[in-house]
């Protein structure tokens, strides 16, 4: 009997493009944390935040929570957008 290996390696269907970080935190910066309504997102976020404290001492980290189920919109939006440099998302479920 043969044995045939089959490779599940698909194709590139789309062409990959290299992300570039473009924040220099080698000069100060602010970090925005984005947790959703779900308890874990939150318990994400606690350890999170001094990871990256640790990891980048330049930056200053504010904290935001999703007021419910829909995308940030209007004056949360805003005020994310106007206070922070970058920001990470976390979801929980």
């Amino acid at each position: 009997m043969t044995v045939s290996y089959l490779d599940p390696t698909a194709e590139e269907g789309v062409p990959v493009h290299a992300y570039e970080f473009y924040l220099d935190t080698t000069k100060t910066f602010t970090l925005g944390l984005v947790a959703n309504t779900f308890p874990d997102g939150t318990r994400f976020m606690d350890k999170l935040e001094p990871a990256l404290a640790e990891l980048a001492p330049n930056a200053t980290i504010k904290r935001f929570q999703k007021p419910g189920l829909l995308p940030i919109e209007g004056d949360q939006l805003d005020a994310i957008q106007a206070e922070c440099d970058a920001v990470i998302a976390g979801w929980g479920h």
